[in-house]
Parts: structure tokens; C-alpha cells; sequence
């Protein structure tokens, strides 16, 4: 796994979670963030955030050889970013934008919740394909790109930008990894019709990492805005057949292109479909060198028990530097499924992503 170069690009975010305590058997209280009233908060985390800092980071803490791209702005939220993206002994470089400020979140997280997040847009939703060079593509065996939903240019007309990006990165004979996001229904990006994009785009990604809930939204907006506009604020998993749902959507994904579909289902766990061994020829230079393993898989992981969930944010990210890292090391997918499920184990027991990860050996 050491030889083998990732390059994380997209999505890098300033996180800022305060801790917040309420014990199991209380509600949460009335005035919780009510008009004129003041939370107490035990402490403050900020750590860094997104694609870049949840999967990219979490693979260099994992082990990996790891070369992050993100984008910030010139403002003080950009300085902090690289500030601490120099604390780690990682390959970064940032493409600073002037007068775009820098992408930022305030999440709170309530015990045995899942965050509640407040999100400002900013440089590293502004992508091209032109920002992945050549030379920064060099000696890379896997490219890992999140989250193209956020980024206007790369969506604009039918997904031709985002095309481009995974055209050109597959055409080095590079793994192609890419992650989804859920964007505001309210904003242009959230009235993107996406399936005609992942139509068009999938063939260039071998691994097609999303939620089952950004699934359904980019298959099925239609669908997806009905089951929202139904449930409110609830957690749509726990109003859907999640298992007969996820198998029908990776089925339905698998026939676009990727031969590799991994559903992320909350609390549900995960489900891997992948393809038969026919589709497996272009997959790449991250490809483990047995690949029987990976043919024509149906698994269901279920979450790893653990003793107190502190914070579900980024899980799916760090569930994803799992899955990514035990594939570059060659593992077969029972393997890289159990290892991404123990990963995200890890990141809910923390109130950030991944100071309680350890190396791909020690999981």
C-alpha cells in the first residue's frame, strides 16, 4: 500500500463543532438554541472538515501516501486551514482565490445525533477540471474527488466541467474514486437533475461512493423532494425499507458504469454491489493484484457496536478512508467493508474525525 499515491481533491472545510451535553434519559431542552437564550457548551472543537480533511487526512492518519488539492480564499478562515493542514506531515496544496471567502461550518452534535449544520459555501465549491493538473496527477495510482454536488461550475450543463475533470484523470490509467454530498433543495444545486450527470460521468469512476439518501435524491429527485417535504426534519432512514432500497438504487447505479458501488445507510450500516468480472478491466493502477475477491459481491456490513456515540459527523467520510485504504492494500471486499465499518466506529467516538483513527494494521 505504501507505493501506491492518493490524491484527495474537492472539498475542505473549517469545522467548528461545539460540545454539547445532555444527558440520555433528558430531552432535549425548549429553550436549546431559542431566541434569546444562551447554551452552554463544554468545549469548542475545530478541526478540518470536508473531502480534504475527513477522507484525505483520515487515509494519511490510516497510513496511505497521501497528496491533498482543496481551494481556499483570502480571509482569515483560508489562513487557519493552512495553518493546520501544516501540522500534519502530508503533501498539500491549496489554490488560493482572492476575494472568495473560504468554505466554513458551525455543526452541532447532540449525543446519538446526527449533526445539525450550519454550512458557508465558499472557494473550495468552486472547482474546475482545469485545477487538477498533470503535474499534480503525477505517480498517482488513485484520484478521490468529493463533493461535486456543492460545485456549481462542475454541474453546469449536464456535469460537461465534472466530465472533463474524470475524463482526463482516467485517461493516466488512474483509480478513479468520487463521493457525493446532499445539497440545499432550495439553491440551484439542489434543483440539478443528476441522473442524465451520472449517466454520463460513472463510466469514468471505478468506485462510486455515496449515501443511500444522496442516492435517492440523484436517481429519484422526485421521489427524494416528496419523502423531505413529508417527514421534515426527520431522518429519512428511518422511514424508508432501507436494505430493499439500497439494493435497488447499487443495482440501478451499477448499470451506469462503476464497477464498484458502495452505500453508505447511516445507522444502518453500509452495502457494497459490485460488478460482474467482465467490467473489471479498466479499473486501474490502485487495483488489488487478486481481484476474485471483488467480483460480482452483494454484502450488508452492519455498524460496529460502540459504547457512547459522541459525534456521527464525518463518518461516512472517515467509513470511506477505510474502504479506500484496504483496497489499495489489497484486501478483498469482506476485508475492505469490515475495515470501513470499524473506521467510522472510531470517528463517532470523538467529537472530530480522525484523532481516534489508528493505522490500516492496528484495524
Amino acid at each position: 500500500m505504501d507505493h501506491k499515491k492518493i490524491l484527495v481533491a474537492g472539498s475542505i472545510v473549517l469545522d467548528i463543532v461545539p460540545e454539547v451535553y445532555i444527558p440520555k434519559e433528558e430531552p432535549v431542552p425548549n429553550v436549546f438554541l431559542s431566541e434569546g437564550k444562551q447554551t452552554e457548551c463544554s468545549r469548542t472543537h475545530i478541526y478540518l472538515g470536508g473531502e480534504v480533511g475527513n477522507t484525505g487526512l483520515g487515509l494519511k492518519k490510516l497510513g496511505c501516501d497521501v497528496r491533498l488539492v482543496s481551494k481556499i480564499g483570502d480571509d482569515s478562515v483560508g489562513e487557519i486551514v493552512r495553518e493546520m493542514l501544516q501540522r500534519y506531515d502530508v503533501d498539500f496544496t491549496l489554490i488560493e482565490m482572492m476575494g472568495i471567502q473560504s468554505s466554513c461550518s458551525v455543526a452541532v452534535a447532540l449525543p446519538d445525533k446526527d449533526k445539525m449544520t450550519l454550512h458557508s459555501r465558499g472557494a473550495s465549491q468552486l472547482f474546475k477540471a482545469a485545477d487538477i493538473t498533470d503535474q499534480m496527477l503525477d505517480g498517482v495510482h488513485l484520484f478521490h474527488f468529493g463533493y461535486p454536488p456543492s460545485m456549481e461550475y462542475l454541474v453546469e450543463n449536464e456535469g460537461e466541467e465534472l466530465e472533463n475533470l474524470l475524463k482526463n484523470v482516467k485517461s493516466k490509467g488512474i483509480t478513479v474514486s468520487l463521493d457525493m454530498s446532499l445539497p440545499d433543495l432550495k439553491t440551484f444545486l439542489g434543483k440539478v437533475n443528476w441522473k442524465p450527470i451520472l449517466e454520463r460521468i460513472l463510466p469514468y469512476v471505478d468506485l462510486f461512493l455515496p449515501s443511500l439518501e444522496e442516492s435517492i435524491f440523484c436517481l429519484h429527485r422526485e421521489d427524494y423532494i416528496k419523502m423531505a417535504q413529508t417527514i421534515g426534519s426527520n431522518n429519512l432512514l428511518d422511514y424508508i425499507q432501507v436494505k430493499e432500497m439500497a439494493e435497488t438504487l447499487a443495482d440501478e447505479l451499477l448499470e451506469f458504469g462503476s464497477p464498484v458501488i458502495l452505500l453508505k445507510c447511516g445507522h444502518e450500516g453500509m452495502y457494497l454491489r459490485t460488478a460482474a468480472k467482465e467490467s473489471w478491466k479498466h479499473i486501474g493502477k490502485a487495483a488489488p493484484s487478486h481481484l476474485d475477491g471483488w467480483y460480482g459481491k452483494r454484502i450488508w456490513q452492519k455498524p460496529v457496536k460502540v459504547k457512547q456515540i459522541l459525534s456521527r459527523t464525518g463518518a461516512g467520510d472517515i467509513a470511506i478512508a477505510g474502504f479506500l485504504s484496504s483496497f489499495l492494500h489489497g484486501d478483498n471486499a469482506k476485508t475492505a467493508l469490515g475495515i470501513a465499518a470499524w473506521a467510522a466506529s472510531m470517528c463517532i467516538q470523538t467529537y472530530d474525525t480522525i484523532s481516534g483513527l489508528c493505522s490500516l494494521k492496528e484495524l
